[in-house]
């Protein structure tokens, strides 16, 4: 199976390239499912992923596998799951996080701007009551352990 992933891992990593996609987590279940999550920089639509799985599927029909049967899927990381790769973070500027950082201090806040590797948010900070003021923290992106996005339906 090992071999089997390998394979499958440089077809998806050689095509991804061109449709604007990367590779952010991968996992491979004992029945031979491989599932393959990507995200790109942009808004990713279903129709990307779906021309995507086509071309990789065409790819692995032309290759020899072997004989062992194995089954891949490819979708993306999903809205709850926590960012995982610098790239996935300029699109979500304007939206609120909820960050674990490396000395395992928490916060909530809006990030408002990238500049190199330094991520510029308004940290929440909770006051007497229901009052909330904010104060613009920078954190570099290697300080980030965890990161995800808080949805918001307003």
């Amino acid at each position: 199976m090992k071999k089997i992933g390998e394979k499958l891992r440089l077809i998806v990593d050689a095509e991804a390239t061109p449709f604007g996609l990367f590779v952010v987590h991968q996992t491979v279940s004992p029945d031979g499912l491989f599932s393959f999550y990507v995200d790109s920089q942009e808004v990713l639509s279903m129709k990307a992923l779906a021309d995507f799985t086509k071309q990789v599927s065409t790819l692995t029909d032309e290759d020899d596998f072997g004989d062992t049967p194995f089954t891949f899927e490819i979708s993306s990381p999903g809205a709850d799951n926590p960012l995982t790769d610098i790239r996935q973070f300029p699109k979500h500027i304007g939206r609120k996080f909820d960050l674990v950082l490396t000395n395992e201090e928490t916060l909530i806040g809006k990030l408002e701007k990238i500049e190199d590797s330094n991520f510029f948010f308004q940290k929440e900070i909770k006051g007497k009551g229901k009052k909330v003021s904010f104060e613009e923290t920078i954190i570099p992106y290697s300080q980030i352990n965890k990161a995800t996005i808080i949805i918001s339906f307003k």
